[in-house]
């Protein structure tokens, strides 16, 4: 199907063609008649207000702010009220937006990361985008510039729901000063599980850690992706965590704190302020922290893949832009997203240093490339990745599990007790949540 001005079906044969199905319409068929029928390409005299449910940094916020100064001159009498909201964790983020919209406060757009997609969708909080972009040659070019990793993520049942802003992934960073001064190599791309185990433990001594456990449930997942586990099954119905792979990986996790010594204990820690003040040789991440280093005039540091076991597959997570069903105003706020996901707009915010842009073209500028030396790996890893998990019950999910783990790394259960309770905790969350 196609819409807008540069293709038009006339409403009369449109019509006509509904008429000669004698169909009934779902909803979401019935939200592309309506579009259809309309045609409408907003028009730069239209009055209206954009709302916003968004999260960022403080210079992301700015960077959108340009973007719908960009996004005014063509819709100058368009006002946009862009809601920030901090996020302590995803669960809590989500909450917040079920809480909103159910108290009338519906955003127009919404800006969320795969944590978040399936439960907005299982809750009718997202507009279908394939109308949009259908007849739409900026939309469908921008679509084929981008990895099908973080479409497939922010699509449910293959219907794209977001587009893409940005994303993360977990990689190992090294500070190469600790590793010359010791005289050990560096760590290699194809380095396993022991390989690192007996690198922390040679750099663990009274100036610092040999690894800092960064505590979370995206910066964990790799543990259990390279051990070939995952905490729910393939279809999403049922908890994984009793899985004997999964518990492998929490005992590995553990030991590096509560066995070898090579972490301190991780709660309440910030390991990436400690890996540029030299606590620690090596931690975890995606991209993130790698502003607040530089600006800290810590560059001493390079990154390399997750060490593997049975696989070598890590982590990535992704945001984007939706649109919401109440919207009295969807087209307007298609234009808006435009913008927001335009070349522009993704080379601005990567070049705050914290996202990874969805935009290889956007990845290979000099900015993204100058620290550290294989800053490619961040965009490139993007081929031995699995995505968060990130089912509709999301929320309770990440808590039963975080909350379980925690209770092994404080010493209150064994990984078999905590992960086989945890198992059989999620998956009464699950019925009650499918009920």
């Amino acid at each position: 199907m196609s819409y807008g001005k540069s293709r038009p079906l006339s409403r009369r044969d449109f019509l006509r063609m509904i008429g000669a199905t004698g169909a009934t319409l779902t909803a979401s068929q019935m939200w592309a008649v309506q579009r259809l029928l309309a045609q409408d390409t907003p028009g730069s005299d239209v009055e209206a207000t954009l709302t916003t449910y968004n999260w960022g940094s403080a210079g992301e916020v700015e960077e959108y702010g340009n973007a719908f100064a960009r996004f005014n001159q063509s819709y100058p009498n368009v006002t946009v009220v862009d809601n920030i909201t901090p996020i302590t964790s995803w669960a809590d983020f989500l909450d917040q937006l079920v809480i909103n919209v159910a108290s009338g406060n519906t955003p127009d757009m919404i800006n969320i990361a795969i944590e978040g997609v399936q439960l907005a969708v299982s809750k009718g909080l997202l507009l279908p985008l394939d109308d949009f972009l259908t007849g739409d040659p900026e939309g469908e070019a921008f679509l084929e510039l981008i990895p099908q990793q973080l479409l497939d993520a922010l699509s449910v049942d293959g219907t794209l729901y977001m587009m893409p802003n940005g994303w993360q992934t977990m990689v190992i960073h090294y500070n190469t000063d600790i590793f010359s001064s010791a005289g050990m190599d560096y760590p290699s791309s194809d380095w396993t599980w022991d390989d690192f185990l007996e690198t922390a433990q040679a750099l663990t001594n009274d100036d610092h850690y040999g690894f800092g456990v960064f505590w979370g449930n995206f910066q964990l997942h790799p543990w259990w992706l390279t051990n070939g586990s995952y905490a729910i099954t393939e279809d999403a119905s049922a908890s994984n965590l009793n899985d004997p792979k999964f518990i492998e990986a929490v005992s590995f996790m553990n030991d590096l704190v509560n066995t070898h010594g090579v972490s301190p204990d991780p709660l309440g820690m910030n390991p990436a302020d400690l890996f540029a003040n030299g606590t620690f040789a090596m931690v975890p991440a995606g991209r993130w922290p790698i502003p607040g280093w530089k600006a800290a005039g810590f560059t001493s540091f390079d990154v390399v893949p997750w060490p593997q076991k049975e696989t070598q597959d890590t982590v990535f997570g992704c945001a984007g832009w939706g649109i919401s069903p109440e919207s009295a105003n969807p087209d307007l706020a298609w234009q808006a997203i435009k913008e927001l996901i335009s070349v522009e707009t993704i080379t601005a915010v990567m070049k705050l240093g914290h996202q990874i842009p969805p935009l290889r073209s956007v990845a290979e500028d000099p900015s993204f490339l100058e620290v550290p030396d294989n800053a490619e790996l961040f965009f490139n890893v993007i081929d031995t990745t699995q995505p968060v998990a990130s089912p509709p019950y999301f929320t309770d999910l990440e808590r039963i599990q975080m909350r379980n783990l925690e209770r092994v790394i404080i010493g209150d259960a064994s990984p078999e007790e905590a992960m086989n309770e945890a198992h059989e905790e999620l998956n009464v969350a699950i019925e009650r949540f499918y009920s």
